[in-house]
C-alpha cells in the first residue's frame, strides 16, 4: 500500500487541498489548521471590540477610527490542532470482496487517505485496528513525511477473527489523547452495533461512521449461491437468491441502513454508507465532501 495508492498527480493535488470538516471548534492550545473558539492573532477575522488602555496599538482598525472617531480592535479566530482518530475494523467480516473491492483493503486505504489529509493540516492522527474487544494502536506519524510507518502497518493488517464493536471502540477511546472526531471504518454487521454508537455519542465530537459494503452485499447475484449470516444468532446459511428473496434482501438492507442513519442523527453522529466498487479517491474527493465530512 502506498500513501496514496494508485493516484495520479492530478488526484494527488486535489486530495492535498482537502481538509477534515470541523463541526466542533477545538479547545486545544496547540497550533494547527482548525479555527478555534480562542480569540487572538490569526488570519480568520472574528469581530471588533472597543479599545482599552494597554491593548496592542497594532490591532487598532485605523480605517474604522477615521470613520467613527473611536478606537476599535480587530479580533481573530486562532487556529488550533485536533486529534483525528481512525478506528479500522480488522475482523474477518471485512475479509470479503475481490481486488480493490475487498472490504478490508478498502477500509485500510480509506484510513490511509484520511490520515494523509489530517497530517497535511497538522492534525494528530491516531489509528487503531479493532479486533475482538480490543483496539491495537498503530504508529503515530508526526508529519506526512513520517507517514510511511503508518502506511506499512496498515498494509500489513490481515482481516481475521471476531469483533465486539462497542467494546473495541471503547478500548480505542480510552487510549486516545486529545480531542477531535473519530472515524469508525467498518461494515457494522454486528448484532450489537447500537452499543457502539452509544459509546461514540458520549464523546459529543460529531464522530463519523464509514460503512463499507462490497458490491455483492449491495446487489447480491441473482441465482448464485450466497452466504447469509443471521444478525442475532450469527449462524451461517447458504442459499440461492431468487427474485422474491432478492426483493426481501433489498428491503432488509434498506431498513438496516436507515436504522443506522436515524440512530446516528439522533445521537449526533454522521453515517456514510460506501460501496467498495467506488474508487477510494472518488470517495475522498466527492462522496465525503458531499456528506460534509471533508471540505
Amino acid at each position: 500500500m502506498n500513501a496514496i495508492p494508485g493516484w495520479t498527480r492530478g488526484v494527488q493535488a486535489a486530495v492535498d487541498r482537502l481538509s477534515i470538516a470541523a463541526p466542533r471548534a477545538p479547545l486545544s492550545q496547540r497550533a494547527g489548521g482548525v479555527v478555534s473558539r480562542s480569540l487572538g492573532r490569526a488570519l480568520e477575522f472574528a469581530d471588533y471590540r472597543a479599545y482599552a488602555p494597554g491593548d496592542d496599538p497594532k490591532l487598532v482598525d485605523w480605517r474604522a477610527y477615521n470613520r467613527l472617531d473611536r478606537l476599535y480592535l480587530k479580533q481573530f479566530r486562532e487556529e488550533r490542532s485536533r486529534s483525528i482518530a481512525l478506528l479500522v475494523d480488522g475482523s474477518a467480516s471485512l475479509d470479503w470482496g475481490d481486488g480493490d473491492r475487498h472490504k478490508g483493503l478498502y477500509a485500510r486505504r480509506l484510513a490511509a487517505g484520511l490520515a494523509w489529509i489530517g497530517l497535511g493540516r497538522m492534525e494528530r492522527v491516531q489509528t487503531f485496528v479493532l479486533r475482538g474487544a480490543s483496539a491495537v494502536p498503530l504508529a503515530i506519524p508526526g508529519s506526512r513525511a513520517a507517514s510511511v510507518g503508518l502506511f506499512r502497518a496498515l498494509e500489513g493488517v490481515r482481516e481475521e477473527g471476531s469483533l465486539a464493536l462497542g467494546a473495541a471502540i471503547g478500548d480505542a477511546l480510552r487510549q486516545l489523547r486529545g480531542e477531535g472526531p473519530a472515524f469508525v471504518i467498518s461494515d457494522f454487521l454486528d448484532a450489537d452495533w447500537a452499543s457502539a454508537l452509544r459509546v461514540l455519542a458520549a464523546r459529543q465530537q460529531s464522530d463519523v461512521l464509514l460503512q463499507v459494503l462490497a458490491p455483492d452485499e449491495w446487489e447480491p447475484p441473482l441465482g448464485d449461491e450466497v452466504e447469509l449470516q443471521d444478525s442475532v444468532t450469527e449462524d451461517l446459511r447458504y442459499t440461492r437468491l431468487g427474485p422474491r428473496e432478492l426483493v426481501e434482501y433489498h428491503d432488509r438492507l434498506t431498513a438496516f441502513l436507515a436504522e443506522i442513519t436515524e440512530a446516528s442523527r439522533r445521537w449526533g453522529l454522521r453515517h456514510v454508507p460506501l460501496n467498495t466498487s467506488t474508487p477510494v479517491a472518488d470517495t475522498l474527493l466527492r462522496t465525503l465532501p458531499n456528506a460534509g465530512v471533508l471540505k
